[in-house]
C-alpha cells in the first residue's frame, strides 16, 4: 500500500455531529410528528439537493408553497439549521490536527449548502485550520459525483493513490475509490483511530 501523503475529511458524522432531530424535537410535540415531517414534508432527498446550491431560500419558499400548513417547520429547516449541528467529534478533530503537525496536509470535502456552511464557519474557526476545502454548495457539485473528486485532485494537488479520503457514507467512499483514492468508510465516528492503523503515513 502507498504511503499516505494527504488526507481529505468529510465534515458531517466524521468531524461534525449532525442530528436534524435535535431541532425538530423542539418544534413538534411527538417523535411521530417529527417522523412524518422528515418522511413527507422535508425528506432527506430534498435536503441533499440543497447541497448543490449556495442560497437555500428559493427551495424553502417553494416547499412552503407546497405545504403552507408547515410554514414554520419548513422555514426552520434552514432558518435554524445550525441547531441540527450538535457539536464536534473532538478526538477526530485532534487526529486531523495531529496529522497536520506531522506535515500531512489536511483538507475538507463536504456536502453542505453554501450559505449554511458560511454561517457555521463564521462561528467555528477550526475549519479554517485545514489547508483547503471544497464545499458542495459553493461549487455546484456534490458527492458521490465523480466530478467533485476530480476537482479535489486539482484543487488539493493530490495523487489519489497517496491520498486518504474519510467519509461516513459508503456511496461517497466507493465513488472516490473508483478514481483511485485510498478510503475509510467511517461507519462509527469513534472508530477513526482504529481504522487509521491500516495506513502508513
Amino acid at each position: 500500500m502507498n504511503t499516505i501523503e494527504k488526507v481529505i475529511f468529510d465534515l458531517g458524522k466524521v468531524i461534525v455531529k449532525f442530528d436534524p432531530r435535535n431541532l425538530y424535537n423542539k418544534i413538534f410535540d411527538t417523535p411521530e410528528d417529527t417522523d412524518f415531517f422528515f418522511k413527507n414534508i422535508c425528506p432527506w432527498e430534498w435536503h441533499i439537493q440543497q447541497d448543490l446550491v449556495y442560497d437555500t431560500k428559493p427551495a424553502t419558499l417553494k416547499k412552503i408553497e407546497e405545504h403552507p400548513d408547515y410554514k414554520y417547520a419548513i422555514e426552520s429547516f434552514y432558518g435554524r439549521f445550525q441547531e441540527m449541528i450538535v457539536g464536534i467529534y473532538e478526538e477526530n478533530l485532534k487526529i486531523a490536527f495531529d496529522l497536520k503537525r506531522k506535515g500531512i496536509p489536511i483538507f475538507i470535502l463536504s456536502n453542505f449548502p453554501g450559505d449554511q456552511f458560511d454561517i457555521y464557519a463564521s462561528k467555528n474557526k477550526f475549519v479554517n485550520e485545514f489547508d483547503d476545502m471544497i464545499i458542495s454548495g459553493k461549487v455546484g457539485l456534490k458527492k458521490p459525483d465523480a466530478k467533485i473528486y476530480e476537482l479535489a485532485i486539482k484543487k488539493f494537488i493530490c495523487d489519489p493513490k497517496k491520498t486518504l479520503f474519510i467519509d461516513d457514507r459508503p456511496e461517497n467512499t466507493e465513488s472516490a475509490k473508483k478514481i483511485g483514492f485510498q478510503i475509510i468508510t467511517l461507519d462509527k465516528p469513534n472508530k477513526l483511530k482504529e481504522y487509521l492503523k491500516e495506513f502508513t503515513f
